[in-house]
Order: structure tokens, then C-alpha cells, then sequence
């Protein structure tokens, strides 16, 4: 078997029920199988056993142990994502999340050629335009794919948060911004004036609430990488001529387009009350909606 060209990067902390059907569904959308191998970072260093034996052993599935000293959530997922990159050997690295959805097909291929235009290209999900304060031209560690050298090049950390005094600054603009926490998920959805006066505050005061892989973004920024980011419509963004689960999974989770057709889903289930939905914690719904979507898609 010849050498690998693409690393899937993902992070689990109790996530193996995630993992197991994020590693098929990948497999199953992908143009070379022969080209991918998974590398899981295991933040619980060990603790979680059901991770070990989760997958088929005719997977390309390394798992390596992080003493994770981070009890913060985007601090310890910085620190794991820092610690699989150096573990990195292949041309390509894909970073996810462990509870996304893939719909399109032979995403690979496609990832792949738009580097052979540009290596200096970043492609992938930005963070959604509800979550106010955070990047919305560049992609996310939700789903990221890069040529990996370039971005070891960079000597730089997935650390998500700036100095203390920026950080306070940060905490209270960002207030401002959501309107004290009036500008939620549901009332973004639903309400397209209170979507342009957020949108004009959050171009007035910038990036207020940083995640994970701020300075990795920061570099791309800096050394002009090309970003190619797919859309992440709104529940009314859909027509009546979409696929009814299409609407229902932006009311309650994320989903992403690249020009008009789903390319993933990510469940997220935030513990944050702003972007928490009724039904954004329920793993069965949610894929239940994806299943019907899949179903659609086969057909056409």
C-alpha cells in the first residue's frame, strides 16, 4: 500500500458513539479510500475504554493519549489539536469535529483539486453568522482542510484566547453585539432586520469571541492564504423548493452549502444558552434529518 495523503484530525473526549459513525460516513464519501487514515487525539488520556474498541480494525484508526493539563473546553481542544499535529505525516490534514455529518460526495477530490490550483489555501466551515463575535471568512476547526506543512511552518498554537485585557475588552462588546443575549439562535432565525443590525455591529467591533484555532486563522490571514468557505445558511434562507430537513436541520443545528447543495452538518449540542435550540442536544433527530436528506440526495 503506498503512502497516505490525508490525515482526518479529530479530538474525542468521550466521543467514540460520535467517532464510529463519523469514520464510516467519511469512507463512505470519499473518492480514494486508499488515500485516508484517522488520527483521534483521546483527551481523557485513557480513561475512555469504549473509545479502544469502537472501530473495525480494517480502519486506518490511530489513537494517541493527551495528558490534557485544560479544564476549559476551547483551551483543552487547542492543546489536543497542537498535540495530533505533530503527529501529522501525511500532505493533507483534515481537521473535525467528531459530530459532523459529510453529504458530498468524493469530498476529497474536491479538496484536493483546489489545492493543486493554490497550496496556499485553506478550505473548510466557518463559524455560522448567528454565532456572533466569532470568524465567519475563514474556516473553522469544525471542518479545516490545509497542506500540512504549511501550516506546522507557522510554529504557531490552535490557542484560542488573546492577552486579559483583551479578553475583558472581548467579554463586554460581545454583549453588545447579541444585544445582551437578546440576539439568540431562534430570534436570528427567525427575524432578518435583527440578522442586519447584529451583522452591522459585529463588522464595527470584530472578532469578540475567539475559539479554538484563533492564531492558526490569524496566520492564514497574515501570509494571504486563499479561504474557500462554504455557506451556512439560515433556517428562512431555504426556499419551498429545498428539501424540508434541509430547513429544519439550520433551525437546530449547523449546516453548511458549497454552491446551493449540502456539503455537511455539524450537531454542535452547545451548552451555550444563546445557541442552544430545543432540539440541538438530541443525537437521534438529528440523525434522523440527515438519513431523509441522504435519502433525497440518492435520488437526484
Amino acid at each position: 500500500m503506498g503512502k497516505k495523503n490525508i490525515t482526518i484530525l479529530s479530538v474525542s473526549f468521550n466521543s467514540s458513539i460520535h467517532l464510529k459513525r463519523l469514520i464510516k460516513n467519511f469512507l463512505l464519501k470519499t473518492a480514494q479510500l486508499d488515500n485516508i487514515k484517522f488520527l483521534i487525539v483521546d483527551n481523557t488520556n485513557g480513561d475512555d475504554k469504549a473509545l479502544y474498541t469502537a472501530f473495525d480494525k480494517s480502519y486506518d484508526v490511530r489513537i494517541i493519549k493527551n495528558n490534557n493539563r485544560f479544564k476549559q473546553r476551547s483551551l483543552s481542544h487547542a492543546n489536543a489539536l497542537d498535540f495530533g499535529m505533530e503527529h501529522v505525516d501525511t500532505k493533507f490534514t483534515l481537521i473535525v469535529d467528531p459530530d459532523i455529518h459529510i453529504f458530498y460526495k468524493n469530498w476529497d477530490e474536491f479538496c484536493i483539486k483546489k489545492m493543486e490550483l493554490n497550496p496556499r489555501t485553506v478550505i473548510g466551515a466557518p463559524y455560522p453568522q448567528w454565532k456572533l463575535g466569532k470568524v465567519h471568512n475563514y474556516p473553522s476547526v469544525v471542518f479545516m482542510f490545509f497542506q500540512t506543512n504549511l501550516v506546522q511552518s507557522f510554529g504557531r498554537t490552535f490557542h484560542p484566547f488573546p492577552k486579559l485585557y483583551r479578553r475583558i475588552y472581548n467579554s463586554i462588546v460581545r454583549k453588545f453585539v447579541r444585544l445582551g443575549g437578546f440576539a439568540n439562535k431562534n430570534r436570528l432565525n427567525r427575524f432578518k432586520n435583527l440578522q442586519l443590525i447584529c451583522n452591522w455591529l459585529e463588522e464595527l467591533t470584530g472578532i469578540t469571541s475567539p475559539d479554538t484555532g484563533k492564531e492558526i486563522v490569524s496566520q492564514f490571514h497574515y501570509n494571504g492564504y486563499n479561504s474557500i468557505v462554504f455557506a451556512s445558511p439560515y433556517e428562512q434562507s431555504f426556499g419551498d423548493e429545498d428539501v424540508r430537513e434541509l430547513k429544519l436541520l439550520a433551525k437546530d443545528f449547523e449546516v453548511y452549502t458549497y454552491e446551493n447543495k449540502p456539503f455537511i452538518s455539524h450537531m454542535y449540542s452547545s451548552g451555550v444558552y444563546h445557541w442552544r435550540t430545543q432540539r440541538s442536544s438530541d443525537l437521534n433527530y438529528w440523525i434522523g434529518l440527515i438519513k431523509k436528506i441522504e435519502d433525497n440526495i440518492g435520488r437526484t
